[in-house]
């Protein structure tokens, strides 16, 4: 009988063993956990324009196009919040520019932005930030605050 029960164990060990995500990737558990991604945006000096917000997941859709973004008008006074839902877990960078002639770029005078922006974790600037100084980990629905900069 000891046999038997030792046997019945060691099989249903080996079922869950041979059926378990690490032998079976088929049945892997999926971590579907999403998260929210609060921007609040401030400094806005000049109540005209529009801003356009984008999130970058990587170098190349930080300096390239952004993986999700938002437009919003300005408002006539107060900071601007605005909300990127069911992200996935990982690194994300925050760029924002805000369009005073509505053009949909970044307009400059001679090498120097001629708009207002404004990135993550970056309040002063020694020419352009890169993701990795901008990014942050995404792992809990999180605020970030974006102190718009103006030359």
């Amino acid at each position: 009988m000891k046999t038997l029960l030792a046997s019945l164990c060691l099989l249903t060990n080996l079922s869950v063993y041979a059926f378990s995500s690490a032998n079976n990737p088929s049945w892997a558990v999926v971590d579907s956990a999403t998260y929210q991604l609060t921007v609040v945006v401030s400094g806005i000096n000049q109540r005209t324009g529009k801003l356009y917000i984008g999130l970058a997941t990587d170098a190349s859709s930080f300096t390239g196009e952004s993986a999700h973004k938002k437009t919003v008008a300005i408002p006539e006074s107060g900071d601007i919040t605005v909300s990127f839902e069911g992200l996935k877990p990982g690194r994300y960078a925050v760029r924002v520019l805000q369009d005073l002639n509505d053009n949909q770029k970044m307009d400059f005078s001679g090498q120097m932005p001629a708009e207002p922006f404004g990135f993550s974790n970056v309040t002063m600037l020694m020419g352009p930030p890169s993701f990795d100084e901008c990014s942050f980990e995404l792992n809990e629905n999180k605020s970030v605050q974006i102190r718009m900069i103006e030359l």
